[in-house]
């Protein structure tokens, strides 16, 4: 049984892709993709020796032997030029970032699956420096607040509005009810810092704006 968080990436993934699952683990999400019969052919990725096993072993009780390949390798740099959906999720940006940076030359029409759990503002910039065009994001809660982000490589990218950046270009725009909470959350969070500082302090000024332009972004 998948977790919500692991349920939403199974479902940003297209039919008949073949997936590399960055940081697999247990090899969850691989096994569950190929079970539903939604893919046929996955890797199984990590770069630690215990889930490597852990996933090796899972893959086996499952009967998925023939289509999910457990590879004991540092992120992408040892992944088949045949994986044409990656999935990197759950760690923080600079490691995706830097997941990311291991394959310079990346192939036209490669998705890209990604959650981080913190600076995924700075993610956003990160894809569309590198080319990457956000075509799907989601938001959920999971005992945490996760946001989803689906990308695909393109010759050409639409530049990102510092808006889309800071909240999502197809977040914002929907505005559904798990982003709305987040960002109330976060207004409450940013309010409490605020009432701690010195009245007028710059700090106190700085979260005051960004609490502005969260209400104004939730309000537009």
């Amino acid at each position: 049984m998948l977790s919500l968080r692991l349920k939403t990436i199974e479902e940003l993934v297209e039919t008949d892709k073949i997936v590399a699952d960055i940081g697999t683990d247990h090899a969850l999400l691989p096994v569950e993709l190929v079970l539903s019969g939604k893919i046929k052919k996955a890797y199984a990725v990590d770069n630690k020796n215990g889930p490597f096993l852990r996933a090796q072993q899972y893959i086996k009780t499952m009967g998925c032997e023939p289509f999910i390949e457990a590879m004991l390798s540092d992120g992408l740099s040892s992944v088949p030029q045949d994986a044409n959906c990656w999935v990197i999720a759950g760690m923080g940006y600079d490691t995706a970032a830097m997941i990311l940076d291991q394959r310079p030359t990346v192939t036209l029409g490669q998705q890209l699956i990604v959650q981080v759990n913190h600076g995924v503002e700075h993610l956003r910039r990160y894809l569309m420096n590198g080319s990457w065009q956000i075509i799907d994001e989601k938001i959920i809660f999971d005992a945490h607040y996760y946001q989803i982000i689906k990308a695909v490589k393109v010759k050409s990218v639409v530049r990102l509005k510092i808006e889309d950046i800071d909240y999502g270009p197809i977040l914002r725009k929907e505005k559904n009810p798990v982003f709305t909470e987040y960002w109330q959350f976060q207004i409450q969070k940013l309010q409490k810092i605020v009432d701690q500082l010195d009245r007028g302090s710059k700090r106190g000024q700085q979260l005051q704006k960004q609490i502005h332009s969260i209400k104004v972004m939730l309000n537009g």
